[in-house]
């Protein structure tokens, strides 16, 4: 689970400095979100059920992550909007929001999931 975090982490941290130039940190946001995702597969499957705190949050970041996606899809496939306003929100705020909920709700579970363990 450590070694989880730290991977996690690293990606997350890279990704906020990457946004100093703004096409970089768009860049960065696609491994940033296979590790997440990854992470929280992951996570879903070790603590989902051993944890209401993990259970409640992995179930709120699993809606956003599908919402997102779907919203994504629609966008470029079906409405395909001139909108950059709309473009700039699901291409960079939204899946960044997502990344940093994802980021502290990951610190307190595995946090949590180390304490249990050392408690056995």
């Amino acid at each position: 689970m450590k070694t989880l975090r730290r991977i996690n982490n690293i990606a997350f941290y890279t990704t906020l400095i990457l946004f100093t130039t703004v096409y970089l940190g768009m860049l960065a946001q696609i491994p940033l979100g296979i590790i997440q995702v990854i992470s929280a597969i992951i996570l879903s499957y070790n603590v989902y059920l051993k944890s209401n705190y993990a259970k409640k949050h992995l179930t709120i970041y699993w809606i956003l992550t599908l919402t997102e996606l779907y919203s994504f899809y629609l966008e470029h496939y079906h409405y395909q909007s001139s909108n950059d306003y709309i473009e700039f929100t699901l291409m960079v705020f939204f899946p960044m929001a997502i990344a940093i909920y994802f980021f502290i709700i990951m610190r307190k579970i595995t946090s949590e999931y180390e304490l249990k363990k050392i408690n056995l």
